[in-house]
C-alpha cells in the first residue's frame, strides 16, 4: 500500500508539474493569439474582420486532421516509450511524414479548385484568400508530427517553446503584413509563416529519436485508432467554429464581425485550460497501458479547468460591456449582449473536450458516438434557430451544457463497471 501511495503521488505530482509548465506556456501563447485577434479586429474593422473570422474558422475545422495526427502520434509514442521501444518511434515519424505529404497536397488542391464555391457561400469576392487558407492547411499537416512526438514523450519544455514560437511569429508577421496594406491576406499570411517556422523547430529536438533505426510499426493500428479520433476531434472542432461560418452566411458582414469578436472573447474561456488536456493525455495513456486506474486524474483535470475558466466566464456574465469596450473598442459594443452567454457555453464546452480527451487516452472509442450525435444536433438546431445572433449563442449554451453532463456521467458509469485490476499496487507486481 505504501508503494502504491508513492506511485500515485508521483503520477499526480507529475501531472501538476507538467500542467504548470503548459499552463504558463498557454498564457504566453494565448496572450499572443489574442493580441493578434484583437489587433486584426481593430485594424480590419467589423466588415473585413467578419471575412477573416469565417476563413479562420474554416482553417480550424479542416485542420482537424492535423490535430488528430498529433493526438494519435502522442498516444502511440507514449505507448512505445512505456514499452521501451524508442527505435520504432523514429520509424513511426518517418512513415507519417510520407503519408502526411500526400494528404497535404490533396487538401491544397481541393481548396484551390473549390475556392470559388467556398467564397460564394461566405459571400467573399476574392478567391485568393481561399488559396492562402489551402497553403496554411498544407503546412499544418506536418507540424503535428513533431509536436505529437514531443507530447507523447512528455517533453513539455520543447513543446511549449514551439507553441510560443508559433504564436509569437503569427503575431509579428501578421501585424507587419497588415500594416503593409495586405488586409485579410496579410493576416492569414502571418499564420502561414508562423506554422512554417514552428514546423522546422518541432523536428530539431526529435533528431535523436529519428536517428534510431527502428524497423517495424503497425500503421494499421494507428489508422484504426485515428479514424474514431478524427471523428471525435472533428465533432468538437465543428461546434466550436461552425457558428462563425453560419453567421457569415446568414448575416451581413457587419454582424459577422460583431459575432467574430464575441467568439474570440468567448474562446478565451476555452483556450486558458488547454494545457490541461495536453498534459493529461499522455499521462493517462501511459498509466492505462500499465493497467493503472486513471479516473481520479480526470476529476483533478476538471477541477483545474474549472478554476481557470470559471472566473473568466463569470467576469463575462457580470461585466460584459466593460470587457468588450476595453478589448475591442466602441465599434464592437453590440457584442455586449452576447459575450456572457457565449463564455458560459465555452466553459461547458471546455469541460466536454477534457472528458473526450480522457476517453481517447484510455482507448474508449465507443464514446465517439456522443460528440458525433451532438455535432449533428447543433448543426440542425443552428439551421433552424438563427433569426438573431442571441438565438444562436443560446443554442450553443444549451447544447454544450447537455453534452458535458452526459459525457461525464457516461464516463463515470463506465469506470464503475470496469474490473478492479490496475490499481497501483497490482500494476507494480
Amino acid at each position: 500500500l505504501n508503494i502504491a501511495s508513492r506511485v500515485n503521488f508521483h503520477d499526480h505530482f507529475g501531472l501538476f508539474k507538467h500542467t504548470s509548465i503548459m499552463f504558463a506556456v498557454s498564457l504566453i501563447t494565448g496572450t499572443c493569439n489574442y493580441i493578434y485577434q484583437i489587433y486584426m479586429g481593430k485594424a480590419l474593422g467589423p466588415e473585413s474582420y467578419g471575412v477573416f473570422g469565417s476563413l479562420f474558422a474554416i482553417f480550424y475545422i479542416v485542420s482537424v486532421c492535423g490535430g488528430t495526427i498529433q493526438t494519435s502520434i502522442a498516444r502511440f509514442v507514449s505507448k512505445l516509450k512505456a514499452e521501451g521501444e524508442y527505435g520504432n518511434i523514429g520509424f513511426l515519424l518517418y512513415g507519417m511524414l510520407k503519408r502526411m505529404s500526400i494528404l497535404g497536397i490533396i487538401m491544397f488542391l481541393i481548396f484551390t479548385f473549390a475556392g470559388k464555391y467556398i467564397a460564394s457561400f461566405l459571400k467573399i469576392e476574392s478567391n485568393e484568400l481561399i488559396i492562402i487558407v489551402g497553403i496554411i492547411l498544407f503546412l499544418s499537416f506536418f507540424l503535428p508530427i513533431g509536436t505529437g512526438a514531443l507530447q507523447g514523450m512528455e517533453r513539455f519544455w520543447y513543446l511549449g517553446t514551439i507553441n510560443i514560437l508559433n504564436a509569437s511569429s503569427k503575431l509579428i508577421f501578421g501585424i507587419f503584413l497588415v500594416c503593409m496594406g495586405f488586409g485579410v491576406a496579410g493576416a492569414l499570411g502571418g499564420v502561414a509563416i508562423a506554422i512554417f517556422l514552428a514546423l522546422i523547430a518541432s523536428f530539431i529536438p526529435n533528431i535523436p529519436v529519428l536517428k534510431h533505426k527502428g524497423s517495424e510499426f503497425d500503421f494499421f493500428q494507428l489508422y484504426k485508432y485515428a479514424f474514431p479520433v478524427i471523428i471525435a476531434v472533428f465533432c468538437y472542432t465543428v461546434p466550436a467554429n461552425i457558428d462563425v461560418i453560419m453567421v457569415k452566411h446568414f448575416f451581413d458582414e457587419y454582424d459577422a464581425g460583431i459575432y467574430t469578436a464575441t467568439s474570440v472573447l468567448g474562446k478565451i474561456v476555452f483556450f486558458i485550460p488547454g494545457a490541461v488536456s495536453a498534459v493529461m493525455f499522455p499521462k493517462v495513456s501511459g498509466m492505462h497501458t500499465q493497467k493503472k486506474r486513471t479516473f481520479s486524474l480526470l476529476n483533478m483535470c476538471l477541477i483545474i479547468a474549472c478554476s481557470l475558466s470559471g472566473p473568466v466566464a463569470l467576469a463575462y456574465l457580470l461585466t460584459p460591456s466593460l470587457i468588450v469596450n476595453f478589448i475591442f473598442g466602441t465599434k464592437y459594443m453590440e457584442a455586449t449582449s452576447l459575450v456572457g452567454i457565449y463564455g458560459l457555453a465555452m466553459f461547458f464546452f471546455t469541460l466536454s473536450v477534457i472528458v473526450s480527451s480522457y476517453n481517447l487516452a484510455i482507448h474508449n472509442l465507443k464514446y465517439v458516438l456522443i460528440p458525433v450525435s451532438f455535432m449533428f444536433l447543433l448543426i440542425f438546431l443552428l439551421s433552424i434557430f438563427h433569426k438573431t445572433m442571441r438565438e444562436i449563442v443560446m443554442t450553443m449554451l444549451y447544447v454544450s451544457a447537455i453534452l458535458f453532463f452526459l459525457s461525464y456521467f457516461y464516463t463515470a458509469w463506465r469506470e464503475r463497471r470496469m474490473p478492479l485490476v490496475g490499481m497501483g499496487r497490482i500494476s507494480i507486481n
